[in-house]
């Protein structure tokens, strides 16, 4: 009898302590829920995204500079076009960054001009998505500088999150 009873309670313990189909499954349903939304989230691009990453890119290009246009934050082109491959594409800028500075005898140097007619916050534009992985921004804007004009901007995601990967002014 001692043997049956001691069998029983492996066998009961054996059935409590491991997890029942029913919970595993539940979890796993769970789980697959949440990271169905998370890589939902990851793969929609926003309004508000897009924008901030637009913003992020000119304002990288405005960088401080003493009275002789010398950049104060960057000592060379490749230090800056790595900083601003954090929201662009390599090709995007180093396109920009090589078209705005200069380097002179170990500096980075503004080279003295306007930037580029760009994204104007506080203004509507429109976020045009192509596929999961690419989306494009176009703003129609008015400008002393540069008259009527609209810019298109392309959005991939990239390595798991979003960069601009060209700009269209016509």
């Amino acid at each position: 009898m001692r043997y049956y009873a001691t069998s029983f309670l492996i066998v009961m313990l054996a059935i409590f302590a491991s997890p029942s189909p029913l919970t595993e499954s539940s979890v796993m349903k769970e789980t697959s829920f949440a990271e169905q939304s998370a890589q939902a989230e990851e793969v929609s691009l926003t309004k508000a995204k897009a924008l901030q990453l637009s913003q992020e890119f000119i304002n990288k290009l405005q960088t401080k500079t003493d009275s002789q246009y010398r950049v104060k934050d960057y000592s060379s082109k490749s230090e800056l076009i790595k900083d601003v491959r954090h929201v662009a594409s390599k090709q995007m800028a180093s396109d920009y960054v090589n078209g705005l500075f200069e380097e002179k005898k170990g500096k980075l140097y503004v080279v003295p001009t306007d930037l580029p007619p760009w994204v104007e916050k506080g203004q509507n534009f429109e976020l045009k998505k192509l596929s999961e992985s690419s989306y494009h921004l176009v703003q129609h804007n008015k400008s002393d500088l540069y008259g009527e004009y609209s810019i298109t901007l392309g959005f991939e995601k990239v390595n798991s999150h979003w960069v601009i990967t060209f700009a269209s002014i016509s």
